[in-house]
This record gives structure tokens, C-alpha cells and sequence, in this order.
């Protein structure tokens, strides 16, 4: 779709399932929750990693390396409502299998986008590995996010990031993110998405 060249070549291309593998690796790079056990991993990869590439992957990319390794994702539901329907339905019971900790906490990720739904019909996750940062990776994922959603005609984006993490907000807010409200340590942002029109 993309392609840009900084001090690496990189190509930005729908997510696809071949991808999981990567993907989880990047998403426990990346994790800010302690990985202290398998159980720990497996809550991080099935809340947030799995089910974006299983359920999601029409509205996710991928930034994929000069060997098409992604080193970078944008995981994307277009319809935040329906993906956590398919998720209580068929990623809860998983979450619960790992031990009624895990479950109180995959129940409480359910309850916490279905509320940020409310301000965005779509909500986002991204992350890049070290060597994707600072080159225009995640601009370029941001970018043709938004040309798919304004395409689809969905006028607004939504994100959770924590409210330390001052380089994440302000990379936001470059990319035309603003905070509704903070709460539990996080910031609630959201995106306006200009229709096909307007780009």
C-alpha cells in the first residue's frame, strides 16, 4: 500500500493470519504488563494480540521489514461493539481458563472499551519494535488507518494509554489525537476521521 524509505525500507500491508507469530512477539516486547508467567503471557497475547488478527484483521496493517517481517502493527476494530461481542463469546472462556485473577481482569478490558465505545465506534493498538521507532513507522500506520476508516465512512478513532507515558501522548497528539478524560491512570483519546471528501 505504502512504502517508505528511511534507514530501513518498510511496507505497510493489511494484517494477515501468517502474521500472528511476529505479532506476538512484538506485542511482548512492547508490554507494559509484568510477564512474571506463561499465564501472564497468555492473558497479554489472547487480550491483546490474538483476537485483532483472528476478528480484526480487515481493519489492521501491519509495517512489514525489506523481508516482509512485520516490525510493527495497528491493530484496529472498526466496530468496537461487535469485536468484544466475539471476544466475551469466544476469547473469555480462554482468558478465564488461566484462573479467576485473569478473568476478572479480561472481563474488566470488556467493560472498559465498551464504555470508550460510547465516544468511537473504532478503537486502536499499536505498537512497534525499538528499530521501527522514530522513523516514520507509525505515522505511515496512523495514515492509512485513517484512509480505511474514512473509507468505510467511520468518522472517529479511539485509544487507552497510560498517563505516564508522555512520549506515547505526544505521539498522539501529532497525529490528531486528543485527551477526553483520565481516569484509572489512563487517557482516553480519540481522533476525528475526515471523510474521503475532506482527505
Amino acid at each position: 500500500m505504502q512504502e517508505k524509505k528511511t534507514e530501513f525500507t518498510f511496507t505497510i500491508r493489511r494484517c494477515e493470519a501468517r502474521d500472528l507469530e511476529a505479532a506476538r512477539e512484538i506485542c511482548e516486547e512492547t508490554s507494559t504488563i509484568a510477564l512474571n508467567s506463561e499465564k501472564d503471557r497468555q492473558f497479554l497475547l489472547l487480550t491483546f494480540c490474538d483476537p485483532y488478527v483472528k476478528y480484526a484483521a480487515d481493519s489492521s496493517f501491519v509495517a512489514a521489514d525489506e523481508n516482509d517481517r512485520p516490525v510493527g502493527y495497528l491493530f484496529c476494530a472498526a466496530d468496537t461493539g461487535a469485536f468484544f461481542k466475539a471476544f466475551r463469546k469466544n476469547v473469555l472462556p480462554e482468558i478465564a481458563r488461566l484462573g479467576p485473577k485473569y478473568a476478572v481482569m479480561g472481563w474488566g478490558v470488556c467493560a472498559a472499551q465498551t464504555f470508550c465505545a460510547r465516544f468511537a465506534p473504532a478503537h486502536l493498538h499499536i505498537d512497534l519494535t525499538a528499530a521501527a521507532r522514530r522513523k516514520g513507522v507509525g505515522t505511515a500506520l496512523m495514515d492509512t488507518l485513517k484512509a480505511e476508516l474514512a473509507a468505510r465512512g467511520i468518522g472517529r478513532v479511539s485509544l487507552s494509554v497510560s498517563g505516564k507515558n508522555i512520549a506515547a501522548i505526544r505521539f498522539y497528539e501529532k497525529n490528531g489525537f486528543r485527551t477526553l478524560f483520565k481516569a484509572f491512570g489512563e487517557n482516553l483519546m480519540r481522533a476525528e476521521v475526515k471523510n474521503r471528501a475532506e482527505i
